[in-house]
């Protein structure tokens, strides 16, 4: 059983998403903003995080992952896997275009909302065994 934190600024996505996580036997962590989600990652230690892209900004999710990465005050996080995710390909019909060189802003696993509950546990189980 893996400790799972989800960063969504929306309830519906938190409540589903918690549901499919708890059915695999995740104990599963909820916060709706950037920084309540970086105080739960130093009050929890979460095995993982499912993170939302865009929150109160549109940039809000690189900004929590930029943040766990490279400061030093999450040293001792910044290896936590994180599987981003964002509607913005559904709304746009493209993804966020991240350069290469800016990988401290990418996630270890990508999905497009709306995604299947199969396809959310196939990403959570790979990045829990890697």
């Amino acid at each position: 059983m893996a400790k799972i934190l989800i960063i969504d600024d929306d309830d519906d996505f938190r409540t589903a998403t918690s549901a499919i996580l708890e059915a695999a036997g995740h104990a599963v962590l909820i916060a709706s903003d950037g920084k309540a989600g970086l105080e739960m990652v130093k009050a929890e230690d979460p095995d993982l995080i499912v993170l939302d892209i865009m929150m109160d900004s549109i940039y809000e999710g690189f900004s929590v992952i930029t943040t766990l990465r490279a400061t030093p005050e999450y040293i001792d996080y910044r290896d936590i896997p994180v599987l981003m995710c964002s509607a913005v390909k559904q709304i746009t019909g493209e993804r966020f275009d991240i350069p290469t060189e800016a990988r401290i802003a990418h996630g270890d696993e990508f999905l497009d909302k709306p995604f299947t509950a199969e396809l959310l546990r196939e990403k959570v189980n790979k990045l829990l065994e890697a």
